[in-house]
C-alpha cells in the first residue's frame, strides 16, 4: 500500500464500503481523522513555503529557522499518524481491523475507542515498546 503524504492525499473511500455495523463509527472517525490531518499538513506546508526576507537580526533568523524546523515536525508527524489512518482503513476494507497483528486476538473495544488506527492490543504494544 503506498504511504499517504500530505502532498499525495489518499483518496476517500466510496460511501458504499461495506463494514459491518460494529466498525461503522471507528470507520467514520477515522475517515474524519483522516481529513483534519490532511488539511492541518497542507497548512503547514503551505506556511513552511512562505519566503523569508533577508534580515541580518540573527535573532529574527534563529526565530525564523526555529518556526521552519517546529513546522516541518509537524508535517512529519501528521504524515505518520496519516499512514497508519490510511492502513487501518485498509484494515477495515480488507475486514481484519480489530485484530491486533502480532497476537491475532481481538483489541479491546476500548482500546480502539481511543486510539481508533491502533495496530496492536495493549500487551502487544507494551512489549513492543520495551
Amino acid at each position: 500500500m503506498k504511504t499517504p503524504t500530505a502532498l499525495t492525499p489518499e483518496p476517500a473511500l466510496p460511501p458504499t464500503f461495506p463494514v459491518p455495523a460494529a466498525w461503522q463509527w471507528h470507520l467514520e472517525t477515522l475517515l474524519r481523522l483522516r481529513q483534519r490531518l490532511q488539511n492541518q499538513s497542507k497548512e503547514h506546508l503551505s506556511a513552511a513555503e512562505v519566503p523569508r526576507e533577508p534580515d541580518n537580526d540573527f535573532t529574527a533568523l534563529a526565530s525564523d529557522e526555529s518556526d521552519f524546523t517546529g513546522l516541518i515536525r509537524e508535517v512529519q508527524s501528521e504524515e505518520h499518524l496519516l499512514a497508519e489512518v490510511g492502513a487501518a482503513l485498509e484494515r477495515l476494507r480488507l475486514g481484519t481491523y480489530g485484530r491486533c497483528e502480532s497476537t491475532h486476538q481481538p483489541i479491546s473495544a476500548a482500546r480502539l475507542s481511543a486510539v481508533p488506527w491502533t495496530r496492536y492490543c495493549r500487551e502487544a504494544a507494551d512489549h513492543l515498546e520495551h
